[in-house]
């Protein structure tokens, strides 16, 4: 009996992922149905006809304003997910070119703002990995570190990131900020507000 069962729930894993590839093939068919009529339609256009790194980029950031409400500041969810979707598919295109890195950067801001910061944290992680070059490569090894300390609460890889960072950029703007986070790795607000307290009685 027991070797019949083993078949059977191969057969049914084999369906279940069948339908799970069909519905992630749909999902990706409806977002790109939904760029091709958003406000980032030109930038899909110019990616789809082989436009260089160059313009396809330069039309995502001319219309990144879309992804929020003008007047509320508002995200828009829709747009928003265009743009990241988008901007991925660029750095896909041109894994080397530093011109598609910005889009990419900003891919990972708005992930953040939309609440998902394992993906914002690969994002990060990729672009210091894949565009060494890129100008805001420091800040994006910097802010991995950050989300893994304050959205992920994994303060290991937090202290490693932060470590490698101010090892590799000890002159970057962060670093000045950074040893202060990595002392307080982990602590409450009310723990830091504690310490500063006990920091200031004990300079009087």
């Amino acid at each position: 009996m027991r070797i019949l069962i083993f078949p059977l729930a191969l057969i049914v894993a084999l369906v279940f992922y069948s339908c799970g590839s069909n519905n992630s093939a749909a999902e990706e068919t409806v977002a790109e149905e939904s760029v091709i009529s958003g406000a980032f339609a030109p930038a899909y256009e110019a990616l789809q006809r082989e436009g260089s790194a160059a313009e396809v980029g330069g039309l995502l950031m001319q219309r990144f304003p879309a992804i929020s409400d003008a007047n509320s500041g508002a995200l828009n969810e829709e747009e928003s997910r265009n743009f990241v979707l988008l901007a991925e598919k660029l750095a896909d295109k041109y894994p080397e070119d530093t011109l598609a890195a910005l889009p990419l950067y900003r891919a990972a801001e708005v992930v953040r703002a939309l609440s998902d910061p394992k993906k914002a944290a690969a994002i990060y992680e990729r672009i210091h990995n894949d565009y060494p070059d890129f100008s805001k490569a420091p800040e994006s090894l910097f802010m991995l570190a950050f989300t893994y300390d304050e959205d992920l609460k994994n303060y290991d890889l937090a202290k490693a990131t932060y470590e490698k960072f101010m090892k590799l950029y000890p002159d970057n703007v962060f670093a000045e900020s950074t040893p202060m986070l990595l002392e307080n790795l982990g602590k409450s607000d009310e723990e830091i507000l504690q310490q500063l307290e006990k920091k200031q009685e004990n300079m009087e």
